[in-house]
């Protein structure tokens, strides 16, 4: 099978989550021994990355919509197009219907009525309505990654039938760290939290919860203007420890407590999954499948509460930490990529 995968930006570049996991994708359907191939942007001289086939357009991420002629040329010969939400799923979806190829297209990032905070009401309507057209074209599939995304998806006016449920995988052992765990609130953000990223992730309601537990320690990881902004006025107990990496992260997540993630929306939530195979009790607006319970988006009541109950009964936290590892087994990138495939075939079939 010969797959097109169609992504704004992809390794070595990378911002987030998205890149990471359209890489796993590609790396894991080669070693299936399928065809796939990457469209992007970037240094059109970088023709592969780790074996993996690319043509990368030079211009900025933010224009793919215009790369359109350039799909429908680089399209010609596959069976399917694996697109990304974004900047790269419209042009995608026209070029697909041109050569009549069938398409899914994987959500890594949603907002709904959420770009309304994020942006306000002239800003934000403005690309909740370009969300809207982009994710509601008539695409064989839709893939999501948690229930809170699929939640908004629907109310977005996405076809029941079209929609998948997938969740990724994880290196199970990678998180099999042995450290003392320490009372301590951890936060994971990425590489680039300006002030729309930061309030799409709900920090700013963290923070303000973070104000009534004053002798419990806030860890930030994350780096970004936003960040830079704020470091002067957090709280004593509000570590921002700016970026990490991947060995670095294990062994903070291994000797921390609690989790919090209270996300306003979520393309998956990877690091509550790793979070889960540390053995942390989770904090979030997101339902992957944990043990704890989840909070409401936007509610530092309902943070409070939830953050309460762990930071007061330590046992519990440990308990359900435990029971979360457990879970977070069940994670395995060859369930992941046998789900993915499955979808690709019935696609392929029913066209």
């Amino acid at each position: 099978m010969k797959i097109l995968i169609t992504h704004e930006i992809f390794p070595p570049e990378a911002h987030g989550g998205g890149e990471k996991l359209t890489y796993k994708i590609a790396r894991e359907l080669i070693n299936r021994g399928f065809n796939v191939k990457i469209l992007t942007s970037g240094d059109s001289k970088l023709k592969e990355f780790d074996g993996i086939p690319t043509k990368r357009i030079p211009i900025n991420r933010y224009f793919m919509n215009l790369s359109y002629p350039i799909i429908k040329k680089e399209s010609k010969g596959f069976d399917l197009i694996h697109t990304s939400s974004g900047n790269m799923c419209l042009p995608s979806y026209f070029a697909a219907k041109s050569n009549k190829i069938p398409i899914c297209c994987y959500v890594h990032h949603i907002f709904g009525d959420n770009w309304i905070d994020v942006h306000g009401i002239l800003v934000g309507g403005f690309f909740h309505f370009m969300e809207k057209y982009f994710l509601t074209r008539d695409y064989d599939r839709v893939i999501f990654q948690n229930g809170l995304s699929k939640k908004i998806g629907l109310n977005m006016g996405i076809k029941e039938n079209k929609m998948e449920l997938i969740h990724p995988g994880i290196d199970f052992e990678k998180y099999q760290i042995k450290a003392k765990r320490e009372m301590r609130v951890l936060f994971v953000g990425n590489l680039c939290m300006n002030q729309s990223t930061s309030k799409i992730k709900g920090l700013d309601y963290l923070l303000d919860t973070a104000k009534y537990f004053p002798d419990v320690e806030f860890c930030i990881v994350g780096e970004g203007e936003y960040l830079n902004k704020i470091s002067s006025r957090v709280g004593e107990n509000v570590k921002l420890l700016g970026k990490m990496n991947e060995e670095e992260l294990a062994v903070l997540y291994n000797s921390s407590l609690i989790l919090c993630q209270p996300s306003l929306a979520e393309g998956f939530g990877l690091s509550i999954l790793e979070a889960m195979a540390s053995g942390c009790a989770i904090v979030s607006t997101i339902d992957i499948g944990q043990v704890d319970p989840i909070v409401r988006p936007k509610n530092i009541d309902d943070l409070k509460k939830a953050l309460n109950l762990y930071i007061n009964n330590r046992k519990l936290a440990e308990r359900n930490g435990m029971k979360n590892r457990n879970i977070a087994k069940k994670f395995t990138w060859k369930k992941y990529i046998d789900d993915l495939i499955k979808i690709y075939d019935n696609i392929i079939q029913k066209k």
